[in-house]
């Protein structure tokens, strides 16, 4: 009778045991060869079953827990589908003590009694869970003859089955063995990997786990027992589903860190694995999905770029680096303007090519910063010079795209020339010989007004706006003197009035004798403020700051 979970091979080893022969010779003496039962073949099941005295049913659980191919280096083993690797390797592994129970079942006759367990075979499975014992090597070969003649290679080990030499401490199951034993037994899973073929679920649980060692670095481990434990702490993620698989991942990748640092790096062989080996598969495709959103999501992928086999359809993410040769200008400029625009933290310490941030969210930054241009250019553009474009500035008329006194190229031009269009649309022609008109820079010189005031009285039609017809760009709008001395003379409101120091109020009345308008205002003659030195504090006689009154100004 077949026992729990036995093989083909295993079967027919005990046959020819009970014959005083090998397995080979015993398949030869049924008129087949060995390799014929190691792949399944058809009418060689057909005898073994006759000779056995087995059952359909119990043929088909010795298939079952044996593995049948089906093409494609691909077998079906417990009803799910396996790669042959995963199940046909050289190296034997089992259980002492299931093998050593073996024999005591008749003990005169051991080799009729050892049974080789279709789950050993699998190279995921780390332990016997009856036993609590892990598998072990029992031999090595790399031809299948060698390999699967059972009653053979047994003969060769039973000595050391028999004096416990081969068993090794035992180990507490874990949940992935609980998991991987139940799902082998009867297919029964509640956990998220029930959606998983069984040989994606197991190889990802190693992978995974494999990696996420790093995060620990376990120390004092041989290499199964590492393996076990990746085993373990993988499935512990895995089994829960796709939030906390991607959360290990984000982990995993904090840490390639470094300027050049890619997603092999960051996720090891479990990259390779689902980028190569198992990049094709089906099964693995959910697997490859959380990987790859994980990448896309951290690190700067272009549009185009395959990733895991999937073609970027669009930029999701990029770095200063990628941008700024996107943009082709430098790095260091570009991560100025990505700072101010709140893209990326000024304290980010990371690498340029690490510092990432939202493609699209920032694409008009990107599109505008190449085409910026300098305080020279910009005067070029509208006409204007240095003077007009600085009271422009100071006023917020204009304003640069970036204020940070580094940068060069601060300037839009298109806001300069949509000003200059503006202005031009609130304009008449005049002559250049009419004196009733002045430029808005000369109105401000003269009658202290300021640009912004001029430009907001001119948009809201209080003021005319002439334009000359022998200048082009800003330089040829000017403003009636008549209409700037009438908006001077208008009453201010406390809050907005301007203060002078005496030194600045004396030059255009042509005083300039040091303390004469301190003098005059002690006098009564004109109301003045004395307010805090902008640089020093406190007050300082000539330096303080008075405010000109309007009945000062109408007595001039």
């Amino acid at each position: 009778m077949p026992i729990h979970r036995e093989t083909i091979p295993s079967f027919l080893s005990r046959m020819a045991a009970l014959n005083g022969v090998c397995s080979a010779d015993f398949a030869v003496d049924m008129g087949f060869s060995l390799k014929r039962v190691i792949h399944l073949e058809e009418t060689v099941l057909r005898d073994l079953a006759a000779c056995g005295g087995l059952t359909d049913t119990q043929l088909e659980e010795l298939i079952s827990w044996t593995g049948r191919g089906i093409g494609d280096v691909r077998m079906i083993f417990r009803g799910e589908f396996f790669v042959s690797r995963a199940l046909r390797k050289p190296i034997i592994r089992g259980c002492p003590i299931c093998l050593r129970e073996d024999i005591k079942t008749d003990s005169a006759r051991p080799l009729t009694q050892m049974a080789m367990r279709g789950d050993w075979q699998m190279r995921e499975a780390s332990l016997c869970i009856t036993h609590r014992h892990p598998l072990v090597q029992l031999w090595e070969h790399r031809r299948p003859e060698d390999r699967y003649d059972f009653s053979l290679r047994f003969t060769g080990i039973l000595e050391d089955i028999k004096d416990g030499r081969l068993e090794r401490p035992r180990v507490t199951p874990s949940p992935y063995n609980w998991w991987l034993n139940a799902r082998l037994e009867t297919g029964a899973d509640h956990t998220w990997l029930a959606g998983q073929s069984l040989y994606a679920a197991t190889t990802f649980c190693t992978l995974l786990g494999s990696e996420l060692l790093r995060l620990k670095d376990p120390t004092g481990l041989d290499v199964a027992a590492h393996r076990q434990l990746a085993q373990a702490t993988g499935f512990e993620i895995a089994h829960r589903g796709k939030a906390a698989i991607r959360d290990a991942l984000t982990e995993l990748a904090a840490l390639a860190d470094g300027s050049n640092d890619t997603p092999s790096k960051a996720f090891g062989r479990l990259f390779g694995n689902l980028s190569q080996i198992n990049l094709s598969r089906d099964d693995f495709a959910q697997f490859r999905q959380i990987l790859r959103d994980c990448i896309v999501d951290i690190w700067p992928v272009a549009a185009g770029e395959s990733v895991l086999g999937i073609i970027q359809p669009e930029r999701q993410l990029h770095s200063v680096v990628t941008a700024a040769r996107e943009a082709n200008i430098g790095s260091a400029l570009l991560e100025q303007f990505l700072v101010d625009a709140g893209a990326i933290d000024a304290d980010d310490d990371r690498p340029t090519s690490r510092k990432t941030f939202k493609a699209t969210a920032y694409a008009d930054l990107l599109a505008e910063v190449p085409t910026l241009v300098g305080p020279t250019e910009m005067q070029r553009v509208m006409g204007a010079t240095q003077a007009q474009l600085m009271s422009l500035a100071e006023d917020g008329v204009l304003a640069p795209r970036i204020n940070i006194p580094t940068v060069n190229s601060p300037w839009r031009p298109t806001d300069g020339i949509a000003l200059i269009a503006e202005l031009q649309e609130l304009s008449v022609p005049i002559e250049p010989s009419d004196k009733r008109w002045e430029g808005i820079q000369q109105a401000k010189k003269r009658s202290g007004a300021r640009v912004g005031a001029i430009i907001t009285s001119l948009r809201e039609g209080k003021l005319q706006l002439g334009r000359r017809t022998d200048l082009e760009g800003y330089a040829g709008f000017c403003v009636l003197m008549e209409e700037i001395d009438q908006m001077s003379r208008q009453k201010q409101d406390p809050a907005e009035l301007t203060f002078l120091t005496a030194a600045v109020f004396s030059r255009p009345v042509g005083m300039r004798t040091q303390g004469w308008f301190e003098r005059l205002a002690a006098a009564g003659h004109t109301p003045a403020t004395r307010r805090p030195h902008p640089k020093w504090g406190g007050v300082n006689g000539s330096m303080s700051l008075l405010l000109i009154s309007t009945t000062f100004t109408d007595a001039f």
